[in-house]
């Protein structure tokens, strides 16, 4: 006679069948209906096919070409459920939220054709999503390669969160000092922050105030992603501020550009640019910055070519803009050429958007934000950049954001109606539940709300390809149409 507890081979594995029959019921009837105990859905523990959007993505992550990677993503978009996607005379397929950007930024592509002789600017605010130069770089370095330009843009003077792209650091007396030694101002993020008197915040909503001799250190970081060098240094500052380079043999030549007060009295301050050109192209530079004022940001930069500034706001939605001086915004948008404004928001949002109500509440919000920051830039064309997909918890279920499809084709729609572009992220990753993949393959972190280092980088090259091919699109189709004018007239 056996004891039971005498497992043999085929009891084993009945109790293991029967475990999981259990489980598998447990699974059916019960995932999502507990607040208390996540109970995970049967799909999301047996290995069940991919949707075709995100098996085309996990194909793509095997190819490291960018144009080979955006062509097997606009393919998974477009197989998608529900996406229906527009056709161009050159058969290049775009996301349904994305305008034909040919149609909707004519100052920017008129302005890279002329980069050869003048500098151009695009200045990109965000949130998180685009910390550490995270996107921007990416950008940066295709538009540089093809036009030429070099540098890193606008800095903030004290930089508290690090870059890829350079290596910051402040002193005194070659003394490092912790970034807390200076005094800062932000006009977004927690209310602590704030200023107690004025909106004077400059381009990056943001303003060091110094009282005493401050060194700032600069150094490109090339080990990652390749940087081009720079020959000139701006210094956005007060009055009070002087600047001085360290050695200054290495000046070559200094002008101040400055727009006069605003006020009757004459008393209003206003930004001053100090622009010190150097004697070559540098990776590295010391400055010395004393007297007591403020100072609202440094730009590496090339006198012709591409500059593109990484300006990131950590908790931003994007709707403090409103509450800021504008004439720092028109003042360096005009003296930097900036002819392309990108405006990436959405993401911090998102959480408090519950109800379709308050989709159309913060997009009408949006639109006041755009409306009002591109007045101060009326030679610049408007890229807005819609939030990736994210994942919270529902009834104990993982899921993507109820109300964000719904935001995504919002700002589409309003973007479009103030004649601005819309690049979504949201269908870029394969729409709503795509997070999931792109976490899976590396390119989104555990949060499910921010994109890794590679996921960035891979956002960063898309959107310049889509960009340069549609720069190339709106020059071609200018000549082709000179050409036809020209054969009517022979």
């Amino acid at each position: 006679m056996h004891n039971w507890y005498e497992m043999k081979p085929l009891r084993i594995l009945v109790c293991i069948l029967c475990t999981f029959a259990v489980l598998g019921v447990v699974c059916l009837l019960g995932a999502g209906k507990s607040s208390l105990v996540r109970i995970p859905t049967l799909a999301s523990v047996l290995s069940l096919p991919q949707p075709v959007a995100d098996s085309l993505l996990a194909e793509a992550e095997e190819v490291d070409t960018p144009a080979v990677v955006a062509d097997t993503l606009t393919q998974a978009q477009t197989m998608a459920k529900n996406d229906s996607v527009p056709t161009r005379p050159r058969h290049t397929t775009l996301p349904e939220s994305l305008p034909q950007t040919k149609l909707y930024l004519p100052l920017f592509y008129q302005a890279l054709s002329e980069a050869g002789s003048q500098s151009v600017r695009v200045v990109h605010l965000g949130d998180s999503q685009i910390e550490e130069d995270r996107i921007s770089m990416q950008l940066r370095y295709r538009l540089q390669e093809r036009f030429g330009g070099g540098g890193v843009g606008l800095l903030p003077m004290v930089q508290t969160i690090p870059t890829f792209t350079v290596k910051q650091r402040i002193e005194q007396d070659g003394h490092p000092l912790p970034y807390t030694a200076v005094k800062r101002y932000l006009a977004y993020g927690p209310s602590a922050m704030r200023m107690k008197s004025g909106n004077r915040y400059g381009p990056m909503s943001q303003v060091a105030c110094i009282n005493e001799p401050i060194e700032v250190g600069l150094e490109l970081l090339r080990e990652k992603v390749p940087t081009y060098n720079y020959d000139r240094i701006r210094v956005l500052c007060s009055d009070s501020i002087h600047v001085a380079l360290i050695p200054d043999s290495l000046e070559r030549q200094r002008f101040v550009l400055q727009d006069p007060p605003t006020d009757s009295l004459g008393l209003q301050p206003t930004m001053r640019q100090v622009v010190i050109v150097l004697d070559t192209l540098r990776r590295n530079v010391l400055l010395r910055l004393s007297g007591e004022g403020d100072v609202y940001g440094l730009s590496l930069e090339t006198a012709t070519g591409l500059q593109v500034d990484n300006i990131p706001m950590r908790g931003a939605a994007g709707t403090h803009f409103t509450a800021v001086d504008i004439e720092p915004f028109a003042a360096y948008f005009r003296a930097t050429n900036t002819r392309l404004v990108i405006m990436q928001f959405g993401g911090n949002a998102m959480p408090s958007l519950s109800s379709r109500g308050a989709v159309e509440r913060y997009t009408a919000a949006m639109r006041q934000q755009i409306q009002y920051l591109m007045s101060a830039a009326p030679d610049a064309s408007l890229l807005f950049i819609g939030p990736a997909d994210m994942i919270t918890t529902i009834d104990g279920e993982q899921q993507s954001y109820p109300m964000l499809p719904y935001l995504d084709k919002c700002l589409a729609a309003m973007v479009e109606e103030e004649n601005g572009a819309y690049y979504s992220l949201f269908r870029l990753m394969g729409g709503a539940g795509s997070m999931f993949h792109w976490r899976d393959v590396g390119l989104a972190g555990d949060d499910m709300i921010h994109f890794t280092r590679a996921g960035a980088r891979k956002v960063g090259d898309l959107l310049a390809k889509q960009l340069l091919e549609d720069y190339d699109y709106v020059v071609e189709s200018q000549e082709s149409k000179v050409e036809s004018q020209d054969s009517i007239h022979d």
